[in-house]
């Protein structure tokens, strides 16, 4: 009876405990850390004087691929920043696009700026390719890339650029990007946008700020970097192989620069649109666990390191983040089995309840650290999400899944940019499949052709 007893605890404890002991562990360190002051808010402040005397000029690079409904925004955030403008360089890289993108670009251009503006046109080759075209034109002493579909708080550029010039170890950085306050969504949009808010406000706040401290930023993300010119041409440039470049620049520098800061910068923020739906997100997903596994495999030495390495090690990052992969699987298909291994559906219900409870807990040391992390404007809207914390679960859960069919894209599909979701593939599969074995014109049903 008692050896029974002993195989129930350890059975349920191994499910139970799991979430805790790596989730867990995990999100109370990042809460103890910020707690204890080693890590403390920094305000969005202006910076009224240059570092060293002067400002440096700088080159903005944003890829255009049928922008018609972003550009004048993002290139407007540009104009508008407390940098000065005389010092600025916009360039334009479009990417093939079949819309008004350029006529957007022209009437931005003929409006009164100080600073350059130019618009390239390139092969429709991808985005690597527009970037790398706009690294060779850059005459900026620091290169920043911006997507089209974002924009720049007021200060982003002069607080990006002034943690440059106040560390000369810092040879790259990512800005903080936030998902954008629009009109109020509706439905399941609603709580997927605000789940969405809170997940990317802790990565770049609280995630990308511990990684940076311990120097082993993963992503420098491609929605808003900036790099020294001597450091981006020092690399191999965007590579085109991959879905994941800014993955990829980023283990460049981290395996040719060992010794210098690759870091995220939070007080210049840039703010990109929710994700427009269900599909999207999965798209978004996949292309971003494929990346780094592509770029993992592209690079064997920094893939090589093991969890132990100080720094930078892809490795430990991977199982940090990816670890719950086998459990989350075997819950998934374990939980419904064990009704046909003799356990009542009570006991797998309120095991499952615990289980999601365990993950409410996690969620809500995550969502403190970042609430006692945040500044304004920001602040306003996290605090206002404090009921998504029982729906953050649930979320990630889903979110899982969709990077967990990322990793089966590499050993099934080939390379490309853009994913089907699950629906469509099987939606265009069937019809595929129907119209293989309909009857051909002016044929009846079951009547072989000629």
């Amino acid at each position: 009876m008692i050896g029974e007893w002993y195989l129930q605890v350890g059975f349920w404890g191994v499910f139970l405990l799991v979430p805790i002991l790596i989730d867990g562990s995990v999100a109370f360190a990042y809460l103890t850390a910020v707690v204890l002051g080693k890590q403390r808010r920094l305000p969005i402040r202006p910076v009224t004087k240059a570092p060293n005397g002067k400002w440096p000029r700088v080159t903005v690079l944003v890829p255009v691929y049928n922008s018609a409904n972003d550009l004048a925004a993002c290139i407007e955030s540009i104009k508008a920043q407390s940098y000065p403008a005389g010092l600025v360089e916009i360039l334009a890289i479009d990417n093939g696009s079949r819309d008004r993108s350029f006529a957007v670009f022209c009437e931005q251009q003929q409006t009164g700026y100080a600073g350059s503006i130019h618009w390239l046109s390139t092969f429709h080759q991808g985005k690597p390719w527009a970037l790398n075209v706009g690294i060779h034109h850059a005459l900026g002493e620091y290169i920043i890339n911006l997507d089209s579909d974002v924009t720049l708080h007021p200060d982003a550029i002069a607080n990006m650029v002034a943690a440059f010039e106040h560390d000369p170890e810092l040879v790259a950085a990512t800005g903080s990007v936030e998902i954008r306050t629009n009109e109020p969504s509706h439905g399941l949009m609603r709580l997927v946008h605000e789940c969405e808010f809170q997940e990317y406000y802790f990565a770049f706040n609280v995630g990308r700020r511990f990684q940076s401290e311990s120097r082993s930023l993963f992503t420098l993300a491609g929605a808003f970097s900036a790099f020294r010119r001597d450091i981006i041409f020092a690399t191999h440039l965007y590579d085109t192989s991959t879905v994941g470049e800014d993955t990829f620049m980023t283990f460049d520098i981290q395996e040719a620069f060992p010794g210098k800061k690759v870091s995220v910068v939070t007080s210049a923020v840039c703010y990109t649109e929710p994700i427009p739906g269900l599909r999207a997100l999965y798209s978004q997903r996949v292309r971003w666990q494929r990346g780094e596994i592509e770029v993992m495999a592209a690079h064997p030495r920094l893939a090589n390191r093991g969890i132990f390495h100080r720094g930078f090690s892809p490795v430990r990052t991977l199982m940090v983040d990816h670890t719950l992969a086998f459990p989350r699987v075997a819950w998934t298909f374990l939980m419904p089995a064990l009704a046909f291994m003799g356990y009542h559906w009570t006991t797998i219900l309120v095991a499952t309840a615990i289980l999601y409870l365990a993950y409410m807990l996690i969620e809500a040391a995550t969502w403190t650290t970042s609430a006692l992390l945040v500044v304004f404007p920001s602040s306003q809207r996290l605090w206002r999400g404090w009921w998504t914390i029982p729906l953050m679960p649930a979320y990630r859960y889903g979110v899982f899944w969709m990077r967990f069919a990322g990793t089966l894209t590499v050993l099934t599909e080939p390379h490309k940019w853009r994913t089907v979701d699950p629906v469509s593939a099987s939606r265009d599969e069937l019809l595929r499949v129907v119209g293989r074995v309909s009857p051909r014109h002016g044929e009846q049903p079951g009547q072989k052709a000629a």
